[in-house]
């Protein structure tokens, strides 16, 4: 997901987050929740910097996997009177970047098959190596944003030149043309249906999203079927993984979806599709949980289903990542903006308690760069960690307090967003 300037991307996504929106719309009254910077200990923070957080937790890792704590980078952004505090964001915040919108298939290879373009990404790259952190892919093959060729002319392309030569050429020169020494890589972007059932196969939980190239045409379940089955998603990682080993490589690859949690059927989807790649061989390294939620009852994971789901993914032998994450508040209140805030830290801690999760990436930096702007809906779009003049919020400084207290040692706090009716720090 991301800030997109196609007004029918925009559209798409104002379908397709329905479990979100429906909630904004009935939002609940804010609970009562306790914070960890409601303790004495954390209550005077504004002189850390995460980054520092984020150094003690890693040396204290040793040879263990790395805690990315990261946020999207945009090229737009690089030439906006933003660019300044962005630049320093990135060498204070956040050690991880991945492009929000120049990785991805309509930017790599925009005019015609197999003439790529990977400038866009590979600055967005630089940008991060120079700033010394880390960089993550996102993403090789997604129903939207595709190019025009691809868009426009449909029925162009058979399964079979699908499955063996556009997509094939499409992953393996965009993971090998970014280079060895990136983090990760979506591989495959929503590719599973929103509206599944747990008793569905894979092959159902793919056709019934309705979504390229199952479908010719995307969500027109009256056009001509492609794929009838979920060979497409094996092409990609198949390839993916191919081109990993050929620049030697041990980035992981993971699939990317959103409502992927215990209480959610795409969850059991997207279980479903790792073990099919996985008793077929396939290398797959890990699952990203998009996470765009509402500061509103049942509109984001409690934090344990979110522990559940980890597990579950580790019984798989699987990552789990929190990828895409924004809280959209139903007002500017002090208890909504409090609610905000033990949200982002739950989930972060979710994160960090699980020894399978390594990367918690935000959707944008700032209130005013945010995708959640495009929607013309009621509720607060102040769904990030900065504030439209990029000043820090209670939830950047509960965020900070959840690293502190992972860094120094602490138990896991509570779930707070449960209001302290269920939970009292």
């Amino acid at each position: 997901m991301s800030a997109m300037n196609d007004n029918s991307v925009k559209m798409h996504w104002v379908l397709t987050v329905t479990t979100l929106l429906a909630a904004i719309q009935a939002a609940s009254p804010a609970p009562t929740v306790s914070l960890l910077t409601d303790l004495p200990r954390f209550k005077n923070l504004q002189n850390v910097s995460i980054r520092s957080v984020l150094k003690t937790i890693n040396d204290k890792r040793l040879k263990t996997s790395t805690f990315y704590f990261g946020s999207t980078i945009a090229d737009l952004t690089l030439n906006t009177q933003n660019a300044e505090w962005t630049s320093a964001r990135f060498k204070d915040t956040w050690n991880l970047a991945v492009a929000e919108n120049d990785c991805k298939w309509f930017s790599n290879e925009p005019v015609a098959p197999g003439v790529f373009n990977l400038t866009a990404c590979q600055s967005l790259r630089d940008f991060a190596f120079q700033h010394g952190i880390a960089f993550r892919g996102h993403n090789t093959l997604w129903h939207n944003q595709r190019p025009d060729w691809l868009v426009n002319n449909p029925f162009n392309f058979t399964v079979s030149q699908l499955n063996k030569t556009i997509i094939p050429t499409a992953v393996q020169t965009v993971v090998q043309g970014l280079g060895k020494n990136l983090v990760s890589w979506d591989v495959v972007n929503e590719a599973l249906s929103d509206s599944a059932t747990p008793g569905m196969s894979l092959t159902d939980c793919v056709v019934s999203a309705q979504r390229w190239p199952t479908f010719a045409i995307d969500g027109n379940s009256s056009s001509p079927m492609l794929f009838h089955d979920s060979s497409f998603i094996n092409t990609a990682f198949i390839n993916a993984d191919k081109a990993r080993k050929k620049i030697g490589s041990d980035m992981k690859l993971f699939y990317n979806d959103y409502n992927v949690w215990v209480t959610h059927s795409v969850t059991h989807c997207a279980l479903k599709l790792v073990e099919s790649l996985q008793s077929s061989g396939v290398a797959i390294d890990g699952v990203g949980i998009q996470s765009h939620y509402s500061a509103n009852a049942q509109a984001f994971p409690s934090k344990e289903s979110s522990h559940f789901t980890m597990d579950r993914l580790k019984s798989l032998g699987i990552e789990g990542a929190i990828t895409e994450l924004d809280v959209w508040l139903p007002d500017n209140s002090t208890a909504s903006l409090r609610w905000q805030a033990s949200i982002f830290g739950d989930i972060l801690d979710s994160c960090l308690f699980s020894t399978n999760c390594h990367e918690f990436i935000l959707w944008d930096n700032r209130d005013d760069e945010s995708w959640l702007d495009g929607f013309n809906t009621t509720g607060v779009h102040q769904g990030t960690l900065f504030d439209a003049n990029g000043l820090p919020k209670l939830p950047f400084f509960e965020v900070l307090a959840r690293l502190l207290n992972f860094a120094e040692g602490g138990a896991e706090p509570c779930a707070t967003s449960s209001g302290t009716s269920v939970c009292v720090l």
